[in-house]
Protein backbone atom coordinates (compact mmCIF):
# COMPACT_ATOMS: atom_id res chain seq x y z
CA UNK A 1 0.00 0.00 0.00
CA UNK A 2 1.27 3.44 -0.92
CA UNK A 3 -0.06 6.70 0.38
CA UNK A 4 0.36 10.35 -0.44
CA UNK A 5 -0.84 13.39 1.50
CA UNK A 6 -1.24 16.91 0.29
CA UNK A 7 -2.45 20.02 2.01
CA UNK A 8 -5.34 22.06 0.75
CA UNK A 9 -6.65 25.44 1.87
CA UNK A 10 -8.58 24.19 4.93
CA UNK A 11 -7.33 20.66 5.60
CA UNK A 12 -5.63 17.75 3.89
CA UNK A 13 -6.30 14.89 1.51
CA UNK A 14 -4.79 11.44 2.01
CA UNK A 15 -4.69 9.18 -1.07
CA UNK A 16 -4.28 5.44 -0.47
CA UNK A 17 -3.15 3.26 -3.37
CA UNK A 18 -3.52 -0.48 -2.65
CA UNK A 19 -0.93 -3.06 -3.72
CA UNK A 20 -3.55 -4.93 -5.77
CA UNK A 21 -4.40 -2.93 -8.91
CA UNK A 22 -7.92 -4.44 -8.89
CA UNK A 23 -8.73 -2.64 -5.62
CA UNK A 24 -10.06 0.89 -5.68
CA UNK A 25 -7.88 3.85 -4.77
CA UNK A 26 -9.12 5.54 -1.61
CA UNK A 27 -9.09 9.22 -0.75
CA UNK A 28 -9.75 10.49 2.74
CA UNK A 29 -10.44 14.17 3.32
CA UNK A 30 -9.71 16.01 6.55
CA UNK A 31 -11.39 19.41 6.65
CA UNK A 32 -10.64 21.90 9.41
CA UNK A 33 -13.49 23.84 10.92
CA UNK A 34 -13.08 26.94 13.03
CA UNK A 35 -14.97 25.60 16.03
CA UNK A 36 -14.06 21.89 16.10
CA UNK A 37 -10.53 21.66 14.70
CA UNK A 38 -9.27 19.23 17.35
CA UNK A 39 -12.35 17.01 17.22
CA UNK A 40 -12.28 16.96 13.40
CA UNK A 41 -8.63 15.88 13.34
CA UNK A 42 -9.24 13.21 16.01
CA UNK A 43 -12.12 11.84 13.90
CA UNK A 44 -9.79 11.77 10.88
CA UNK A 45 -7.22 9.77 12.87
CA UNK A 46 -9.91 7.40 14.21
CA UNK A 47 -11.05 6.74 10.64
CA UNK A 48 -7.48 5.90 9.61
CA UNK A 49 -7.05 3.53 12.55
CA UNK A 50 -10.42 1.84 11.95
CA UNK A 51 -9.94 1.33 8.21
CA UNK A 52 -6.17 1.02 7.73
CA UNK A 53 -4.68 0.31 11.14
CA UNK A 54 -4.06 -3.06 12.77
CA UNK A 55 -7.01 -4.97 14.19
CA UNK A 56 -6.97 -4.58 17.96
CA UNK A 57 -9.46 -4.47 20.80
CA UNK A 58 -9.60 -4.08 24.57
CA UNK A 59 -8.15 -7.57 25.06
CA UNK A 60 -5.11 -7.02 22.81
CA UNK A 61 -1.68 -6.75 24.43
CA UNK A 62 -1.38 -3.27 22.86
CA UNK A 63 -3.82 -1.07 21.00
CA UNK A 64 -4.09 2.37 19.44
CA UNK A 65 -6.41 4.94 21.04
CA UNK A 66 -7.07 8.47 19.88
CA UNK A 67 -7.92 10.58 22.93
CA UNK A 68 -8.55 14.30 23.31
CA UNK A 69 -7.36 15.59 26.66
CA UNK A 70 -6.78 19.03 28.17
CA UNK A 71 -3.37 20.63 27.93
CA UNK A 72 -1.25 20.18 31.04
CA UNK A 73 -0.30 23.89 31.08
CA UNK A 74 -3.77 25.23 30.19
CA UNK A 75 -5.17 27.81 32.58
CA UNK A 76 -8.81 28.75 31.92
CA UNK A 77 -9.66 32.46 31.87
CA UNK A 78 -11.33 34.03 34.89
CA UNK A 79 -14.41 34.66 32.74
CA UNK A 80 -15.51 31.23 31.36
CA UNK A 81 -17.56 32.90 28.62
CA UNK A 82 -14.29 33.92 26.94
CA UNK A 83 -13.51 30.23 26.41
CA UNK A 84 -15.27 29.04 23.24
CA UNK A 85 -14.72 25.47 22.05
Amino acid sequence: MRSAKWSVKNGAVLRIEPQDPAEAVGEIVYQETETNEIEAFADFLRYLVDHYGPTTNRYSSRRIRIVIEPGDKFEPPANPELLKE
